[in-house]
């Protein structure tokens, strides 16, 4: 039986077969992507461009370029216009051509986000390695951090962060350079101080074993006069890379609550990123490679 053109159904009701139509959709979709907690780094079949570990141009020819990183929280690249665009995100992050980019908030098969996988889309644009770490699950849709690198990621682990209104997490990784490892991790911690106070010690207990250099990014909703901060970063060993005193603020509401701690030395100050992408800027810094030491492990 054919349905005829011009045939309505009555106010306020739906057709059978779009919610028909709808299901059958989240079902296959269930199916080809999986609720996993990971997406393994660089999909297969993809090569990832490495970056060149000595200069080939200019007066430091022949000098190992400092390891550039960044953290953005990127609001599931909606912007201040209050559109979502992808494409704008996609442009700050080739813009500040870093080795390794961490992201907050960051959706995966949402309805507001066109249902992209952000995390996918960011990293095969860049040709990057990349894994995801979903904090929030609602059927096939997530939310959560990522980290993409220029250099291959290994020995994943997702670390939940407990106390907070909404489920939080520490993702962290082996940056693996030519020929040296560092661990990589970012998080972004609860809104609430409440929340913040539980997070903060496993956070550190996560983190204070580790073998290797240690690179932390992430939006910790926190200033650096935080005093948990404060405390959780020395019981790290790690110093804050801050920015100029005259630097933007990293919210557009005003503020400094995303942060680059390392226990490298850095090359010079933080930079904050003007962008209208998100409410976040971007945050980038040069870490001084040279004094990784030769294959940690």
């Amino acid at each position: 039986m054919s349905i005829q053109k011009d045939a309505r159904p009555r106010r306020g009701a739906v057709p059978r077969f779009i919610w028909l139509a709808i299901w059958s959709a989240l079902l296959l979709l269930a199916f080809i992507f999986p609720n996993t907690g990971f997406l393994e780094p660089t999909p297969s079949g993809e090569k990832p461009r490495p970056v060149p570990v000595v200069s080939s141009t200019g007066p430091d020819s022949g000098k190992e370029r400092p390891l550039q990183v960044m953290t953005y929280n990127i609001r599931h690249a909606e912007g201040m216009d209050g559109r979502v665009s992808p494409q704008a995100v996609l442009r700050d992050l080739k813009a500040a051509n870093a080795d390794v980019i961490a992201l907050q908030e960051v959706d995966r098969l949402q309805w507001r986000s066109g249902m992209q996988d952000q995390a996918r889309y960011f990293a095969q644009a860049m040709g990057m390695h990349w894994i995801y770490a979903p904090a929030i699950h609602r059927g096939v849709s997530q939310y959560g951090v990522a980290l993409l690198s220029r250099y291959p990621l290994e020995a994943p682990q997702i670390h939940p962060l407990t106390g907070g209104r909404e489920p939080r997490l520490l993702l962290t990784a082996e940056l693996r350079l030519p020929d040296r490892t560092v661990t990589v991790a970012t998080t972004h911690l609860s809104v609430e101080a409440e929340g913040r106070t539980r997070e903060w010690p496993q956070l550190l207990a996560a983190l204070q074993n580790g073998q290797t250099p240690l690179i932390l990014l992430g939006d910790f909703n926190s200033p650096s006069s935080s005093p948990e901060l404060q405390e959780t970063v020395r019981g790290l060993g790690l110093n804050e890379i801050r920015p100029k005193p005259s630097s933007l603020p990293t919210v557009a509401h005003g503020g400094r609550i995303d942060h680059i701690f390392s226990n490298l030395p850095a090359d010079g100050p933080t930079l904050v990123i003007d962008s209208r992408a998100s409410d976040h800027r971007p945050v980038s810094a040069s870490l001084n490679e040279n004094e990784i030491p030769l294959h940690a492990h």
